[in-house]
């Protein structure tokens, strides 16, 4: 499953060489300038990664889970982030572990390259995974996310490990890699909640796989029963703090609010929030907002809102590379060309992909990069989108655009 040992010594050779590259350009990098990548102030608190650092230090210091208000048990964030944080700050202390987190980010990074092969090779071939090792190498944001302390990074890991026991797991059907991918799923919606309801594309892939009923049954009480396990502390923690159960967050309202005005200008169509200084009943408030706006406007302008959020937005969510700042003095024009070009041949992968399938009636597991997408960007449409949402999912275009490439080198290995 994770062995090179039927790898050619080319293959063996450049993996070895784009990991070790990689990895000390990273290192490098996070020592040398990570503290210059904040994205936000620590007198202002204004930005994600800082408050993701006040929640660990306040978690550290009190054993409460905080965001907004450090005097204040929050259910607006999952709690994978902070704890990581703050079991890294334990270890190595409160500033110091800011820069063990990002060596940490490295050793995901790298690991993800890794995953990135395997899922490639396991989907079709190694030259198809070599081929993709090596664009996802090679994309620049990959390093540029090691810097910022935000849940990009892990939960790309994440995505990526739990996909790749879904192969498994559909094809072999043996119990163990369901009992994994419930695990990993749980763990992953710990950091993002968006994944939460990825299940669907494992439904299609066995309905794909013509899964029978009874397969179906058994394999979701399975997944289900360790997902539950793992996500049960939150749950129960949810329960006793706030007297109710909340099985991820309270926090879509207002980025549903937000991602409802066209080009996200509230100057258009703007409705008026109430206000609470209860954060569960302001969610409340907000989500009455995003009613109103829907049967007030939307229904009214529907062309106009169908192209914000079918059109406009996904390509707001996959159109640039998350690469904010610059990193070994790359610009981020030369980021966007190579993103683009990633995305160009990825949406072809997916085409040939399709095509070949059904002329060739390979296996429909391939399907999975489409329904991945398909699933990742639906799940994204009626909130805030952009680049920073759809980096983690950016291998999936690497990977079809490999497909591409590798037909690319065997036609003119043939001439």
């Amino acid at each position: 499953m994770f062995s090179l040992r039927n790898e050619n010594g080319k293959t063996k050779k450049i993996i070895l060489i784009g990991i070790t590259v990689f990895f000390i350009l990273g290192i490098y990098s996070v020592i040398a300038h990570g503290n210059e990548h904040f994205l936000g102030s620590f007198e202002k608190w204004d930005n994600d990664d800082v408050k993701y650092v006040r929640s660990a230090w306040t978690l550290m210091d009190t054993g409460k889970l905080t965001y907004h208000d450090v005097n204040e048990e929050t259910v607006f964030i999952m709690p994978g982030i902070s704890y990581t944080l703050a079991g890294i700050m334990t270890i190595f202390g409160k500033t110091t572990g800011l820069v063990a987190f990002r060596v940490f980010q490295v050793i995901l990074e790298v690991l993800s390259l890794m995953l990135v092969f395997f899922i490639a090779r396991k989907l079709f071939n190694s030259k198809v995974g070599i081929i993709a090792f090596i664009l996802e190498a090679i994309y620049i944001p990959n390093l540029w996310v090691t810097h910022v302390i935000l849940t990009e990074c892990i939960f790309k890991f994440l995505v990526l490990a739990l996909v790749y026991f879904t192969i498994y797991a559909i094809e072999e059907k043996k119990i163990i890699y369901y009992v994994i991918g419930g695990m990993l799923l749980g763990i992953t919606c710990l950091f993002r909640p968006t994944i939460g309801a990825y299940p669907i594309v494992v439904l299609v892939l066995w309905l794909y796989k013509k899964y029978e009923f009874k397969d179906i049954i058994k394999w979701t009480i399975v997944v289900t029963s360790v997902f539950a396990l793992v996500m049960s502390p939150w749950w129960i923690r949810n329960y006793n703090t706030f007297n109710r159960f909340i099985p991820c967050t309270l926090s879509s309202g207002n980025p549903m609010i937000q991602g409802s005005y066209i080009n996200y200008d509230a100057n258009i169509d703007f409705y008026p929030t109430e206000g609470s200084d209860d954060r569960i009943e302001q969610e409340k408030l907000y989500m009455d907002n995003v009613k109103y706006r829907f049967k007030n406007y939307m229904l009214r302008s529907p062309v106009k809102y169908g192209l914000w959020y079918f059109v406009e937005k996904p390509v707001i969510l996959w159109g640039g590379p998350f690469y904010w700042r610059k990193v070994y003095s790359i610009h981020y024009l030369i980021a966007f060309i190579q993103h683009l070009a990633y995305l160009i041949l990825g949406l072809y992968g997916m085409y040939f992909i399709f095509k070949r399938r059904k002329m060739e009636k390979g296996n429909p597991i391939v399907y999975l990069l489409f329904s991945l997408c398909l699933y990742y960007t639906i799940i994204h449409i009626p909130y805030v989108t952009f680049d920073r949402y759809g980096y983690p999912m950016i291998w999936i275009f690497t990977i079809s655009a490999s497909v591409v490439l590798e037909k690319y080198f065997e036609n003119r290995k043939i001439q």
